[in-house]
């Protein structure tokens, strides 16, 4: 029965060669595992271990979160500032498990920004690997200039020149390769992590629990506050996967690495907060810079303190060379997907790492070191931060929805959606707590995203999305059950064919002919003559006319007199509980431009569906076509067209013209489509799916042969400037029904704007 093209799978793969490149109907999605190749086909190097992904993940951590801002956060919650990172780490959970879920679905460079981007579409992505990128960079840039302080427990130390030469350093560490700068980080952390249990151990039997109290001074919102900005201390859940592509066995290392990190961490820092306070005494919190040694002085001699001293330095360069490793990623990873320039991409031969990339974010870390005040940008790195653990969060989301074949994590986050919709909303808490600059900061860098995007990237990237694939099935699919149930009902009960001027014999049969294809075995079909007084006695009474065939729906004519057309057809509609409107729209719009404006304010105003028959008169009704273009076609041009081409014995034709522009993933969409109306309707039908520059010349080309062209006309809210569904009909030499769908509309419209927005 069915000539209709072959259904194509429309689900998105990303090609293990080629980060972001899009292909269809897949035969074998792609599933990460440990017998991945050592290096990837981009040249980068599969070198490191579970422990060295675990210590990048932690090393971030542990480093100015602990040595530097507890007494930032204590100035604003007092001792219930170990709670705050309590907190803080309760809404980093839901992000971690997302993390780890898409990490072992997608194990390459870009982390985060990557996930966005494939969820979400590449603005959002673009906004994401900004805000990523930017708070790392922040992140290793506080940490360096931090280094000052407690080098100035040693000796007079200038901070900005030493922190910039520490920058040189790990720059050079991280170009000669990933598996060196790992080696660095597994002796960082474990120095560290041995040195604060040594602290932690010690210090539990000096604490007085009287500095504990009061424990909450500043109230819920100073708590909200500093878990706020304690926020950032976390940003290691977010950075061992942006170097995903050079962990071994990532499916199992990746989720175990960032879990693992993260708990650990959560249970860490309150307590050594707790420490630190616990030891406070006679040292003012607020305004020290080297908390750790401050309130370490108290139950240490000054060996002891110059050892926590020693660490904390270690502890703040690792976490500048985990920023800087990962960071450096999200340039690489945009450049592959064309957000970015080209030669960002540059892999060393030897080294196997992106060293276009690292020198770029090397530069920008030097600058900000030695320009900008970088204690008040950490409150800005966390405010943004906060939202892309948000974005993070929502990315699973439409991962899950979108049911997309080739998305097959080996780890799966539990207590979905409802955790990651916690995550959500404690991120978007936390940003409102956290004060007006920082937030109108990461709207400045929000902005920036935006701007960079549709300045050099739209035109580049490759602009499918998880998100957006889902949206297009979920709208298809709810749009072909909404057409079932129409084919399935037994048609409309009340049709109204308002009459104005001199209506044809021909043009009433050809009106009263669609309107009995539409109604119900026991409808009502009212042919009303609207007219002024003065215009009552120039025209014949309908009834004068021939209605056609006494079979069927009964069919009944009378007569409306009313200086107030509109008004007198709407209170008909109302009045009478009218379903469809059908009426004559006339050839020559100029002439009849009373008529015309009446007919369109109608259309946008009524309570009920329109449909307005143009052009030539039906004849033998062989090829019904269905145009369309962009979004799916309504339920009511289906509904109708279908009914015809039954009644009439006619075979129908789907025909869409998309955008030069569109993808295959939008062509293949469109065409499935078209599978599933086929399957529903019970006539012959053919599918023409064409990209096209000029819409009204392409589907004027496509609707050579047929014998009525069924199209959608919008309302006027809809429409910029003049109606393209006009425009398309004085093309077209054939008759034309124009169809306004009221409700189906309205929804298909909110879809397409959703659409845009992704695109």
């Amino acid at each position: 029965m069915s000539r209709l093209m072959g259904r194509i799978d429309t689900e998105l793969r990303y090609s293990n060669g080629a980060p972001g490149t899009v292909s269809l109907a897949s035969p074998a999605p792609i599933v990460w595992n440990g017998a991945m190749a050592a290096r990837g086909d981009d040249g980068m190097r599969r070198t490191l271990g579970f422990y060295a992904a675990f210590t990048i993940s932690l090393g971030a951590m542990i480093g100015s979160g602990i040595f530097v801002l507890p007494g930032l956060a204590f100035s604003l919650a007092g001792p219930a500032a170990a709670l705050a990172y309590a907190l803080a780490g309760m809404v980093v959970i839901p992000a971690a498990l997302s993390q780890s879920e898409m990490a072992t679905a997608m194990p390459e460079s870009g982390g985060t920004y990557l996930y966005v981007d494939r969820a979400m579409g590449p603005l959002m992505g673009t906004i994401a690997g900004f805000g990523v990128w930017f708070s790392l960079v922040f992140k290793a840039s506080f940490a360096l200039v931090g280094l000052g302080a407690y080098l100035a427990l040693f000796a007079d130390f200038p901070a900005k020149p030493f922190a910039l030469a520490m920058a040189v350093v790990i720059t050079v560490v991280n170009l000669v390769g990933a598996r060196h700068s790992g080696v660095v980080q597994r002796v960082l952390v474990t120095l560290v992590m041995a040195t604060l249990g040594f602290f932690l151990i010690s210090g539990s039997q000096h604490v007085d629990t009287g500095q504990l109290t009061p424990f909450l001074p500043e109230g819920f919102g100073g708590l909200l506050a500093a878990a706020g900005l304690v926020s950032v201390s976390y940003a290691g859940v977010m950075k061992v996967a942006s170097v995903a592509e050079e962990v071994k066995r990532p499916s199992w290392t990746l989720p175990r690495a960032i879990l693992m990190s993260t708990l650990l961490m959560v249970v860490l820092y309150p307590v050594i907060m707790l420490v630190i306070i616990g030891n406070s005494g006679g040292i003012d919190l607020t305004k020290s810079a080297t908390p750790v040694t401050d309130s370490a002085g108290t139950f240490l001699g000054s060996v002891g303190v110059d050892l926590i001293a020693a660490v904390a330095v270690l502890a703040l360069i690792g976490v500048a060379n985990a920023a800087l490793l990962a960071s450096s990623r999200y340039p690489l990873a945009m450049a592959r997907r064309g957000l970015a320039p080209a030669g960002l991409q540059r892999i060393g031969a030897r080294s196997g790492t992106p060293i276009v990339s690292i020198l770029f974010t090397s530069g920008v870390l030097i600058l900000l070191i030695a320009t900008v005040p970088i204690l008040e940008l950490a409150k800005l790195a966390s405010a943004f931060q906060l939202l892309v653990l948000a974005l993070v969060n929502v990315a699973v989301i439409a991962f899950r929805e979108g049911g997309l074949r080739w998305y097959r994590p080996t780890f799966r986050s539990p207590l979905y959606p409802w955790m990651q919709i916690a995550g959500i909303g404690g991120s978007i808490v936390l940003i409102t707590q956290m004060g007006l600059i920082p937030l109108l900061g990461a709207l400045g860098i929000l902005g920036g995203g935006i701007a960079f995007y549709h300045g050099f990237g739209r035109s580049r990237a490759s602009r499918e999305s998880a998100s957006l694939d889902a949206l297009r099935v979920r709208n298809n699919s709810r749009l072909v059950a909404m057409t079932e149930m129409a084919l399935a009902d037994r048609g409309v009960d009340r049709i109204l064919i308002p009459v104005f001027g001199d209506l044809q014999p021909a043009r009433q049969r050809d009106l009263v002919r669609v309107a009995r294809h539409l109604a119900s075995p026991d409808a009502k079909i009212d042919i009303v003559r609207f007219s002024a007084a003065e215009e009552a006695a120039e025209v014949r009474d309908p009834s004068e006319r021939v209605v056609g065939s006494t079979d069927g729906p009964l069919v009944r004519t009378g007569r409306v007199v009313s200086n107030d057309i509109r008004g007198a057809v709407s209170n008909y509609v109302w009045d009478r509980g009218v379903d469809l409107v059908l009426a004559e729209m006339p050839q020559d719009l100029h002439q009849a431009r009373s008529v015309v404006r009446d007919l369109k304010w109608l259309r946008d105003n009524l309570p009920c569906n329109t449909i307005f028959l143009r052009n030539r008169n039906l004849e033998d009704l062989q090829s019904i076509v269905i145009m369309g273009s962009g979004g799916p076609f309504d339920v009511l041009k289906i509904s109708l067209a279908s009914r015809i081409a039954e009644a009439e014995g006619a075979a129908i034709r789907f025909v869409h013209v998309v955008n030069e522009e569109a993808t295959e993933a939008q062509m293949g969409a469109t065409r499935a489509y078209h599978t599933k109306l086929d399957e529903l309707t019970a006539v012959d039908t053919e599918s023409e799916i064409e990209r096209a520059e000029n819409l009204v010349v392409a589907l004027t080309s496509l609707a050579r042969g047929a014998n009525l062209v069924v199209l959608g006309s919008a309302a006027q809210r809809y429409r910029m400037f003049s109606d393209l569904a006009d425009r398309i009909a004085e093309q077209l030499d054939c008759p034309v029904l124009l169809v306004h769908a009221t409700d189906s509309h309205r929804r298909t419209m909110v879809g397409g704007w959703l659409e845009r927005f992704i695109y």
